[in-house]
């Protein structure tokens, strides 16, 4: 079991972390009682590296947003371990710059603990190796791609976001339903887009529908007519894009070629979906599109969802709550622990989320922590119940549909995979 495994070798820094003598022993659980007093980190110090610039910046608004509601509203409660949380904002930018890396950096010169982010999964691995070799928490709000649940992240890699294992399920499950008995594909060439892609692919067919084009295009690619005259010469019943902000050109190039939206069955995903209308030149071009992306069910959480919409993030509310929920998973980790460093923290995070009694935001949960109950923080985005790997095993997923004029949220419809 890699959760476990990592824990335990990860002994040592808890111990270095939170004041153990050189004669402890290898029973960290035993240790963490006796020297949660003398831990040398006792305020939480978090950084953010989440897409300001790159091609997932029109997805950046609602997970910037919502990084500051969770800590104002922490802060509110009285903090973590008795001190206010600091956060430190910093730019992922996309996997064709080094920005994240230079984030990092900065973010773990100034003492940051756990690291919010990034959204590509592209991106986090990149930087994974950096930051949990620190003995840093990364915590993911949006990160799907499959590879991420089985690499070796010393135990302190956490994410909200559910694998693409079981998005690929709901996308298939959704074309099959609509009618479509085959399907071209164009993904982006990175873990992301493969991972989402495969995933889509193995469950369509399995499901009795082919896939005549499974199209991959590189990162940075500018034009797409070659990619779009394999999908005209296949002409499937359906067509899915598995990408980021270059879902746009294609989809440009796709309606000039009579196989956009308006013409033929498209679907999007979590990558493209929310804020398609940023992306293209008409958007009445997207008249007919659908696509999934993990959220629970908006209607549900419209209190959070009117805050992010006075933020200004223009209709686009896709990961906020994961955001949220991160951040505020992270804090009561640490107020368990007793102690705000990262790998007391990692100790943590999985425990948060299941198995005690319900409460659904920080002060509740901060009230019954400090009263020594155990707690199953379900939050905006939840329920969670992390499994060993440190993400959810089940999630809902809205299907947005697009109408003349943009998403036409009363479409809106919610399904639960597990």
């Amino acid at each position: 079991m890699r959760r476990f495994g990592a824990l335990l070798a990860t002994g040592a820094l808890v111990l270095a972390a939170c004041g153990g003598d050189d004669d402890a022993t290898e029973d960290v659980t035993e240790e963490s009682d006796e020297s949660a007093s003398d831990c040398a980190v006792d305020t939480l110090n978090i950084g953010t590296i989440l897409p300001l610039t790159g091609s997932l910046a029109f997805l950046g608004p609602p997970e910037v947003a919502a990084s500051g509601f969770a800590v104002e509203d922490i802060n509110a409660a009285g903090g973590v371990l008795g001190n206010q949380v600091v956060i430190n904002q910093g730019d992922s930018g996309d996997a064709t710059t080094d920005t994240a890396n230079t984030e990092v950096d900065r973010l773990l010169a100034a003492g940051a603990q756990v690291i919010i982010g990034a959204a590509s999964s592209g991106v986090s691995l990149t930087v994974i190796d950096k930051i949990t070799s620190a003995g840093v928490v990364q915590f993911s709000p949006a990160n799907t791609s499959p590879t991420l649940t089985t690499y070796d992240d010393n135990g302190l890699y956490f994410r909200t976001a559910p694998s693409d294992l079981l998005q690929g399920r709901v996308l298939a499950n959704l074309v099959i339903e609509e009618g479509a008995t085959s399907a071209a594909v164009l993904y982006r060439n990175d873990s992301y887009g493969v991972g989402l892609a495969e995933s889509f692919k193995a469950n369509f067919e399995a499901a009795g529908g082919t896939v005549p084009e499974f199209i991959e295009y590189a990162e940075g690619t500018e034009s797409f007519d070659a990619e779009v005259d394999q999908v005209v010469a296949a002409n499937p019943d359906a067509v899915v894009i598995v990408g980021f902000a270059e879902t746009g050109p294609i989809l440009n190039t796709m309606h000039e070629r009579g196989v956009g939206p308006t013409a033929k069955a498209v679907y999007g995903v979590d990558g493209n979906i929310a804020g398609l209308d940023q992306l293209v030149s008409d958007v009445s071009i997207l008249a007919g599109m659908k696509g999934t992306t993990p959220s629970v069910d908006l209607a549900s959480i419209s209190d959070f969802v009117a805050k992010l919409d006075a933020a200004g993030v223009d209709g686009v509310y896709d990961y906020g709550a994961e955001t949220y929920d991160a951040i505020v998973i992270s804090a009561l980790a640490a107020e368990i622990a007793g102690c705000a460093d990262g790998v007391s923290i990692g100790a943590q995070i999985n425990g948060v989320t299941k198995d005690g009694e319900k409460c659904t935001d920080f002060a509740s949960c901060l009230s019954l922590v400090q009263a020594g109950t155990d707690i199953d923080y379900d939050g905006l985005g939840g329920p969670y119940e992390f499994v060993d790997a440190g993400e959810p095993a089940a999630a809902s997923f809205r299907i947005i549909t697009y109408g003349a004029a943009g998403a036409d949220s009363s479409l809106d419809k919610y399904v639960f995979a597990s």
